[in-house]
């Protein structure tokens, strides 16, 4: 694995030193480690080769350090140098980047007008989400006089082109009768557009259609099932199941197979160690002494490189199945399981997503780091 990364650093680095070629390779391998692609998921590296670029008066690489520095990932928070950054890529008139920039002049009362300017510009260069955070301040009143119309048409324009948050706003608009007459039925199509594109604040205001029957015949099953699709009282790590190995055939699960296959994880085979975990944590009730056996099982055949053995330790991390919870070491399992190719499920990268700082981030990605490079 360590001369994966060394020839990927070596093919990418023959370019440094030459001009223009040279702020294009070191963005380049930023992304690399800011994605994982071929390397092990690494903001602080990702930062490093970013900051080169930037350095270089790269714009894509000043608005990605920008946003790192923002939010303290790779590197220690800095809001003044993120802003610089930020001033610098957006200073090229990219509407992304003025976008970014705006988005983090919003969070600031003092600086709220500056952000409806630049969301502005950005709208005007075409750029859809800049359009609908306009129409939010105008609906608000913050930066801009209030307009409910004003915020009306600028979703509009998105919505007609599939943003869901848009659509969604808009049904909020049909919803309260702010600036358009009221209208249920019209808010529901709304609302169902956007859901259907995965928006769970949209899925949980339809299912608040449905328990009520507004705009729809009431419900109360079709809006349950909304509410857990979009979140609402439950936590994320309860949508987050043990995965198989899909390679594998299935476990036959009679006394003779069962007792072959505890031999074989004893003997320490990594497939037979995931196998067995696999067949320990299928039942309901399942104590914590045979998921802390399970744990055991799946960190060997993680630590042998088995990538969904990685994938279930993880979760159960998570969840604190058998072992102490821990978002950092379950990050670290995720990163290192998408580094040997194995499929991590979304909702277990989005219930870490959820509960982890900025710096247990940095610190999963650390120390998978070095756990790779000892392999």
């Amino acid at each position: 694995m360590k001369q994966t990364v060394l020839a990927i650093t070596l093919a990418f680095g023959l370019g440094l030193g030459f001009g223009a070629q040279a702020q294009e390779t070191e963005y380049a391998l930023g992304l690399q480690y800011h994605s994982g692609e071929g390397v092990v998921q690494n903001y602080a590296a990702a930062a490093r080769y970013f900051e080169q670029a930037a350095s270089l008066g790269f714009a894509p690489a000043q608005n990605f350090l920008g946003r790192y520095l923002f939010e303290g990932l790779g590197v220690p928070q800095d809001t003044v140098a993120a802003l610089q950054y930020l001033e610098q890529a957006a200073a090229g008139g990219d509407p992304q980047y003025i976008f970014d920039l705006a988005k983090i002049l919003e969070l600031d009362d003092a600086s709220v007008v500056r952000a409806a300017q630049l969301y502005e510009t950005a709208t005007d260069l075409g750029h859809l989400e800049a359009a609908v955070h306009l129409g939010v301040l105008f609906q608000e009143g913050r930066g801009v006089a209030q307009d409910l119309i004003k915020a009306r048409t600028l979703y509009e324009g998105p919505a007609r082109q599939g943003n869901p948050r848009a659509l969604n706003n808009l049904g909020l608009l049909y919803v309260r009768g702010t600036g358009v007459p009221q209208d249920y039925e019209k808010a529901v199509e709304f609302f169902k557009a956007a859901a259907d594109q995965g928006l769970k604040t949209a899925m949980t205001n339809l299912g608040v259609m449905y328990e009520n029957g507004y705009g729809v015949p009431i419900d109360e099953a079709q809006a349950a099932a909304l509410y857990r699709a979009g979140g609402r009282g439950t936590e994320a790590v309860d949508t987050v199941p043990f995965v198989y190995d899909t390679r594998l055939k299935p476990v036959t699960q009679n006394t003779d197979a069962l007792d072959l296959l505890r031999r074989a994880a004893d003997a320490g085979e990594p497939v037979a160690q995931f196998q067995l975990g696999w067949v320990l944590v299928q039942n309901a009730d399942t104590s914590f002494d045979t998921f802390k056996r399970a744990a055991r099982l799946f960190e060997s055949g993680a630590k042998a490189g088995h990538g969904p053995s990685m994938i279930n330790l993880a979760g159960m991390y998570l969840r604190a199945e058998g072992l102490p919870q821990d978002y950092v070491l379950a990050q670290m399992w995720v990163l290192l399981a998408r580094s040997h190719g194995a499929d991590v499920p979304a909702n277990l990268g989005d219930a870490l997503n959820q509960k982890m700082t900025p710096e247990q981030v940095n610190m999963a990605q650390s120390l998978a780091s070095t756990f790779f490079n000892q392999d």
